[in-house]
């Protein structure tokens, strides 16, 4: 394995890591805290996404990643999850109104 691949690895597991603690975050709440644990899972949550843009930002310095956010794609993406949102409490499976 190179480094460039040891870093392709760092981001999954930093991926793997904020689906972790996301899907923590859905079952217990934003504010709650594990116990002995001494960050809320919002918290916990940030921490994770900045560990995933640290190796991001590796990859980027180190590799010629070359990843910009493309506000674009950001956009389209939220109006796609938005729509299966809407479809979603549309079936009574999501609360809330949209």
């Amino acid at each position: 394995m190179n480094q460039q691949q040891y870093y392709l690895g760092k981001l999954s597991e930093e991926g793997i890591e904020v689906a972790h603690i996301s899907l923590k975050t859905q079952q217990f709440g934003a504010h709650e805290m594990m116990p002995g644990q001494p960050f809320s899972n919002y918290e916990r949550c940030h921490q994770e996404l900045d560990d995933m843009m640290a190796m991001i930002e590796e990859l980027n310095e180190k590799f010629d990643f070359g990843y910009v956010p493309n506000r674009e794609r950001i956009e389209a993406k939220k109006a796609k999850v938005k729509k299966f949102l809407e479809y979603s409490v549309s079936l009574g499976l999501v609360k809330g109104v949209v």
